[in-house]
């Protein structure tokens, strides 16, 4: 969040909490926390605690930080896929693999 934002957080959780008043130090310590999260998150999370709670949130009640992108779950999302794709093409063309020969005769059959 850029500072606007982050003034604009703390703006709306003293004009519905009162007894939360906004300091100098706590403006910069929200500053130097809150870089790295997404306003629109943030502020849903707010919404949500305004709605259940009597108490000013903590930050951490209600920071949110955006999705990063995860190349290992696309890499697993994509082995699922081709997975499945092979056992339909196998199943359709009732292709099998050769049973391994360290299996008991009476199981390779």
């Amino acid at each position: 969040m850029d500072k606007r934002e982050v003034i604009q957080v703390l703006a709306t959780i003293e004009s519905v909490y009162p007894q939360f008043k906004i300091s100098d130090e706590t403006v910069l310590m929200w500053l130097k926390v809150s870089k790295e999260m997404d306003y629109k998150l943030v502020m849903e999370k707010l919404s949500a605690h305004i709605a259940s709670n009597r108490f000013p949130p903590v930050l951490a009640e209600i920071a949110a930080f955006r999705e990063t992108d995860n190349p290992f779950l696309q890499q697993i999302k994509r082995w699922e896929q081709e997975g499945s794709e092979r056992i339909e093409r196998d199943q359709l063309f009732a292709r099998r693999k050769p049973t391994p020969d360290w299996l008991p005769p009476s199981i390779r059959k």
